[in-house]
């Protein structure tokens, strides 16, 4: 509505201008509408149609300087739907599990991604939240964490050349009944707790300063080096996604909106423990020697304060999505030349929920045969029935942004049209699946209570569920002033991005940047040049290694920029998505750099889209 304003204002100043003109040319006729020449008139009702007038065709230019946006939500709906749907609240959820209980276990328990948690009601509604990643509970625990700032490796091992700080990590089983061995634990995943600046310079530090890791079973002081590095940034896969889409949508354009949404997601890391559980036994310490930092040194000194507290075991990303089923109310609402039904979860609380996604929308009949499903089909889909006939129906989803506003929980609306596109009555009695979130109200959930904020049902090994941090407020895209075409073109793979220097991955980071924050603003003005070479590689492989040919992008970046955030994150989101633009039997390596001295800041391993070279 906002925009809209704008646009009425103009309308408004044009249609005067032009009355003003009409007056002064047929002064006669003018008199009828009571004209003045300052182009107002003396008759409200015929103010009152100018204005109406100026509404109305605000309302027809905004489209038309959108670029018919019915056309790009419905390509951008069909294969990128999350740009067009709300970023839900998230926050990280901590599974505590009691020594007690700890104690007795012998083997380790899995809580899958995926897995429903719900708060104490908030406003007279409970919060429901989905796990992301796969959770962990075992008597593994973390019982030491240090830095040093100087490496302190025993006689007997050798360190590499250029070693210069320390961080050591100690873990150790709790149960009487079981060995690291028979745990079966191959891996467990670690999320690095603090402030901004501290877990920036943790993540950093053991993503691009390490040099090689020892394992050190007990309190022997003899140190086992380890073949391969157990720690691997956390949060990049597919199957670690924050919110639902579609197959037909590359990851690297997710992962892009979820850094800037919820950057919290990708302060985890996996820990391999297949190598370091077999040689630890029951307690064991896990070794990192770094390198380029220096005991003076300003991460030297923020590290300095590294403790258990700092990297905790047992937490997730917790989104505020759920499923659940919703109707469509009795009274239409007109959306363009259509009547548009909304679709309501609870009509006695509509403001807690609003529709995310709609998920299937069906219609059961009972026949002599049995009970007999009908499935309607979005209009916008990859699904279309081959023959459809004027009996088949379609649905066509509507977001309404001044309802949203004015009626929270109703701003969702289905339409129907059958074979032909002609408007069509909506079905009886329909069963319309939804994926629901509860709006704002998770961020105003209290959190860090002594007895736990979540609940999971049926119960668990966990003592208590607590949330880390305060639930965010929900986000959305900003689809006005062409943003949805700008989009459109970005997604398009072309080489301008590879091409045309800072301001093309400006403009793509921009656009997936929702909040808008000091701190976002600052990582893409960062961003200070892009360029790329052609160079040619070795490369093993089966049954023969060979040259290959690739692109190898430098992306520049002010380090500057980056403090409190890291820049390893981002380096592994943009990995992702300068992979999409390798061709066949070719790669992609991209190499971070420094504006100052042209320092090289990370290597990353050279790949051909999702699949690594080695």
């Amino acid at each position: 509505m906002d925009d809209l304003v704008r646009y009425y204002e103009r309308e408004l100043a044009l249609l005067r201008e032009q009355a003003r003109e009409f007056a002064e040319r047929y002064p006669k006729i003018a008199t009828r509408l009571a004209l003045r020449g300052d182009s107002a008139s003396e008759d409200p009702h015929a103010e009152r149609l100018f204005e109406t007038f100026a509404l109305l065709a605000a309302r027809a230019a905004k489209n038309i300087e959108d670029d018919y946006p019915e056309f790009t939500k419905a390509l951008i709906g069909t294969l990128y739907p999350h740009y067009l749907r709300p970023f839900p609240s998230c926050s990280i959820a901590c599974f505590d599990v009691d020594s007690s209980r700890a104690a007795q276990m012998s083997s380790s328990v899995t809580i899958p991604r995926g897995t429903e948690l719900y708060s104490r009601p908030v406003r007279g509604t409970k919060v429901f939240f989905r796990t992301a990643y796969d959770v962990t509970l075992s008597p593994l625990q973390l019982t030491g964490a240090r830095f040093h700032a100087i490496a302190q490796v025993p006689s007997l091992s050798r360190a590499p050349a250029g070693a210069s700080a320390q961080i050591s990590l100690t873990f150790a089983i709790q149960s009487g009944h079981a060995s690291a061995a028979e745990l079966q634990l191959d891996s467990v995943r670690l999320y690095t707790q603090g402030e901004p600046q501290f877990t920036a310079a943790l993540r950093d530090a053991l993503s691009m300063r390490a040099l090689c890791a020892y394992v050190e079973p007990g309190q022997s002081g003899r140190w086992i080096a380890l073949d391969r590095f157990p720690f691997s940034a956390a949060g990049m896969t597919r199957t670690d996604a924050l919110v639902p889409y579609p197959e037909t949508s590359d990851p690297a354009y997710l992962l892009l909106s979820e850094y800037f949404a919820y950057p919290e997601k990708f302060g985890f890391f996996d820990c391999d423990l297949r190598q370091a559980g077999r040689l630890g036994g029951r307690q064991f310490t896990l070794h990192v020697l770094l390198k380029d930092i220096l005991a003076d040194s300003a991460e030297a000194r923020i590290l300095q304060s590294l403790a258990t507290e700092h990297v905790l075991l047992g937490c997730t990303p917790v989104v505020n999505l759920f499923e659940t089923t919703g109707k469509l109310s009795d009274q239409a609402s007109a959306s363009s030349t259509e009547a548009a039904y909304p679709l309501v979860v609870d009509e006695q609380v509509a403001h807690a929920y609003e529709v995310y996604s709609v998920d299937s929308v069906t219609q059961t009949k009972q026949t002599a045969q049995g009970d007999k499903v009908a499935v309607f089909d979005p209009l916008y889909s990859l699904r279309h029935s081959l023959r459809p006939t004027r009996d088949t129906i379609y649905w066509k989803l509507h977001r309404d942004d001044l309802a949203a506003r004015n009626s929270p929980g109703l701003e969702v609306a289905l339409s129907f049209v059958n074979g032909d596109l002609e408007v069509a009555p909506p079905p009886n009695a329909l069963d319309c699946k939804l994926t629901c979130s509860n709006r704002d109200l998770p961020a105003h959930l209290d959190h860090g209570l002594p007895g736990g904020d979540l609940t999971l049902e049926g119960g668990t090994l966990a003592r208590r569920i607590s949330l880390l941090h305060r639930p965010t407020r929900s986000i959305r895209f900003r689809h006005g002033h062409n943003a949805l075409w700008r989009l459109i073109s970005q997604l398009s793979l072309n080489p301008v991005l590879l091409t045309g220097g800072a301001e093309p991955i400006r403009d793509l980071l921009k656009l997936h940047d929702l909040q808008g924050s000091a701190i976002s603003v600052r990582q893409i003005e960062g961003v200070v040049n892009l360029t790329q070479q052609v160079v040619t590689a070795w490369v093993p492989s089966q049954p023969f290694a060979g040259m290959v040919r690739g692109i190898e992008i430098h992306l520049t970046v002010d380090p500057d920029c980056f403090a409190g955030t890291g820049v390893h994150v981002f380096a592994k989101v943009m990995d992702e998505l300068v992979s999409l633009y390798v061709t066949s039997n070719s790669f992609t390596q991209l190499v971070l750099l420094s504006s100052k001295d042209g320092e090289e800041l990370l290597r990353c391993p050279r790949r051909t889209g999702s699949a690594f070279l080695t």
